[in-house]
């Protein structure tokens, strides 16, 4: 009986083990494909924008802080004490971003460097 309690917990312990990789952070693993640079796609003067892992950016040459929050990318503009709320949809494989600006309706679509 004591062999099989121990052969019953070695079982439960390499199924806890076995299921660890299999419930990730849906939110971290989106906020990741952010992570790096992004150069505007049509208009080559633009400055990019650069998503760090910190939740700090540079958002088209302004500091700001960053996040996704209930399914959007809301970007904290901290110089100028203003606040960006976009759609987003990434495209080609993570490497095109398509932004649009939720109270304008502006749309635009930015490549990963």
């Amino acid at each position: 009986m004591k062999r099989q309690i121990v052969i019953l917990g070695i079982a439960i312990l390499f199924i806890v083990v076995g299921f660890c990789g299999c419930f990730s952070n849906d939110s971290k693993s989106e906020e990741n494909k952010f992570v790096g640079i992004w150069i505007h796609g049509t208009l080559t003067t633009g400055r990019p924008i650069i998503f760090s892992s910190n939740g700090n950016c540079d958002y088209l040459g302004d500091q700001a802080k960053w996040e996704i929050k209930d399914g959007k990318l809301v970007v904290n503009l901290t110089d100028i004490d203003d606040i960006l709320t976009f759609d987003y949809e990434f495209l080609e494989d993570d490497q095109l971003l398509i932004l649009t600006e939720v109270t304008t309706g502006h749309v635009d679509d930015y490549r990963k460097q």
